[in-house]
């Protein structure tokens, strides 16, 4: 006899132990371990930019390495002691790097504001008597026991997020002058902080990132030539009154003035540079990284790099940074939202300009101003930032690759 309405058995389940809530938990617990899996969807991202950032690093570590050997087994007498903290900043780099780019990176833009907030504390904490931590007449450091955190380096991914969730929620309109001045009043609040902090480089390359995002986000080129002519001629007078600045633009352009004093950094960099030649002394045989030329591993360490690799090497390094910053270019282009270009437009903006800058500091083109390469110099916090910074432009390409489909 027919059962149901039309006249047909009602369907059983085949496993009578179903449980639907365990189904649930399976489900939960699958995607719960897809979230933290870092090769979990690892085809979605970059695969060019991932691998240009592997390559760039690991030749960091070798660099590192060579530069600071002779200085480490001096002063520890292990001549890895710094490769080897450089190395485990660069592991937990990318451990945070494959976690970013696993987080929409569209959830940062509701908190950019209060980032910036955290950051802006951080930098007045680095100002008080006891809390900051000076070195080289710099305080730039917070000390947090086992490392120090510099807090600028925090402010540079963080100010392109900032700025780009503001123009992408219209808080402000860029295309007026209203608009752009209050962008310019929360750029030079950093400013102000980072030259209370006597970090000139570290000014610069934030107020170029915050420039080049602005420009990109619309702002009009006049209220920056206007925004110039007030701010150049004060950062002149800034740097004219300050006895170890000033001493070195008297000096800028012509080391060999005074290459026993001010000059004396500058001057053993372009004995470096020169030694080098076309193919280089030989990697691990640069002379002057053993007692000559100061921070070898740290700021000079691109002197390094030509003494011991060439022109030619000197050439490659920079061709992979074009590299880099060229494929960041393009995911940012590709990107789905306003937020995400000119976020990843900022990111690649601080790897120019710093780039730029450390290589012309190098050569005497601009002063000495105690700039870094990014990728290659000395420093934990650094490192780091910049690699969790790549995690945030591969989620973008995450997203980009997801929209193609």
């Amino acid at each position: 006899m027919a059962n149901g309405r039309n006249g047909k058995r009602p369907v059983q389940s085949r496993d009578r132990n179903y449980d639907p809530q365990k189904t649930i938990n399976i489900n939960k617990s699958r995607s719960l371990k897809s979230k933290f899996n870092f090769f979990d969807g690892v085809k979605e991202l970059d695969f060019t930019f991932l691998t240009l950032v592997i390559i760039i690093v690991c030749i960091g570590l070798v660099m590192v390495f060579s530069a600071s050997s002779p200085r480490a087994l001096r002063l520890t007498g292990d001549s890895f002691y710094f490769v080897k903290r450089q190395l485990l900043f660069a592991c937990v780099g990318f451990i945070l790097m494959m976690i970013i780019s696993k987080i929409d990176y569209r959830k940062y833009e509701k908190y950019a504001g209060i980032f910036m907030l955290i950051c802006l504390v951080l930098l007045v904490l680095v100002l008080i008597p006891g809390i900051g931590v000076e070195h080289n007449g710099s305080k730039r450091w917070l000390n947090l026991g086992i490392t120090e955190l510099q807090p600028s380096e925090l402010m540079k991914p963080v100010i392109a997020m900032f700025i780009a969730k503001i123009i992408q929620e219209k808080a402000y309109d860029p295309k007026t002058l209203k608009g752009t001045l209050k962008l310019f009043v929360w750029v030079g609040i950093t400013a102000v902080l980072m030259l209370l902090e006597t970090h000139v480089s570290g000014c610069i390359v934030i107020c170029g990132i915050a420039v080049f995002v602005m420009i990109a986000g619309g702002v009009k080129m006049r209220y920056f030539i206007g925004g110039g002519a007030v701010v150049i001629p004060a950062g002149l007078i800034y740097l004219l009154n300050d006895p170890v600045r000033s001493k070195r633009l008297a000096v800028a352009f012509n080391p060999f003035l005074d290459r026993e004093g001010t000059g004396f950094q500058a001057c053993q960099g372009l004995y470096s540079i020169a030694s080098g030649g076309l193919f280089g002394q030989g990697l691990g045989q640069s002379i002057q990284k053993t007692s000559y030329l100061p921070e070898p591993y740290n700021d000079f360490i691109f002197a390094v790099i030509c003494e011991e690799l060439g022109l030619l090497g000197a050439i490659l390094i920079i061709a992979l940074f074009c590299a880099l910053i060229f494929r960041g270019i393009t995911i940012a282009v590709q990107a789905p939202d306003t937020f995400g270009c000119l976020t990843v437009l900022g990111i690649m903006a601080h790897i120019s300009i710093q780039t730029l800058f450390n290589i012309c500091v190098v050569t005497t083109i601009i002063p000495n101003t105690g700039i870094t390469l990014p990728f290659f110099s000395y420093g934990g916090t650094a490192l780091m930032v910049l690699l969790m910074e790549m995690g945030i432009v591969l989620n973008v390409s995450r997203h980009r690759v997801r929209n193609k489909e």
